[in-house]
């Protein structure tokens, strides 16, 4: 029983610093129409590229460049099946902007996982709320297009906080 309650006691700490990132009541607007903020965050961003989105840019290119159309179809082919995310994560150092710090994680509606990997990017200085600081910023190609309700989540394990983004693909 004691080594149960020590047990308790000593992850409480540790939980609740995770749910630390308070929540918005409504999911907020962000920089892409397809992403919505859950947490409130200002140095943690995401932004998500579908397939159709990323064809009308070849078209647009494969116009402007006059490019032919086996040319067309080859660019047209080479477009991720799922899309693109992209993450641009500021921080205030070095070491608290390092890429391996950074997982990402995909969920379903319901939950469940559909995706983990760990964020691969290059740490660069950059300003940080009107102060110098560092960006990390990645690119995930995906398999299967993201679909609305799914949630793509930043989990920190510097500042052990987990950032939601709710995909709105509609």
């Amino acid at each position: 029983m004691k080594r149960t309650l020590l047990t308790i006691a000593f992850l409480m700490p540790l939980f609740v610093a995770a749910q630390e990132v308070k929540k918005h009541h409504q999911p907020q607007p962000t920089k892409d129409v397809n992403i919505l903020d859950v947490t409130s965050n200002r140095t943690t961003a995401v932004v998500y590229n579908t397939p159709k989105e990323l064809q009308a840019l070849v078209k647009k290119d494969a116009f402007a460049k006059k490019w032919n159309e086996a040319m067309k179809k080859e660019e047209l082919a080479k477009v991720p099946a799922g899309g693109v995310l992209q993450f641009d994560i500021s921080r205030y150092t070095a070491a608290s902007a390092d890429a391996k710090l950074f997982t990402i994680l995909v969920l379903d509606p319901s939950g469940a996982e559909k995706m983990r990997t760990k964020l691969e990017g290059v740490v660069t200085p950059a300003i940080v709320a009107g102060v110098s600081g560092f960006k990390t910023s990645g690119k995930l190609v995906l398999a299967q297009p993201l679909k609305t309700g799914d949630f793509v989540c930043v989990l920190d394990e510097k500042e052990n906080k987990r950032y939601e983004f709710l995909v709105k693909n509609d």
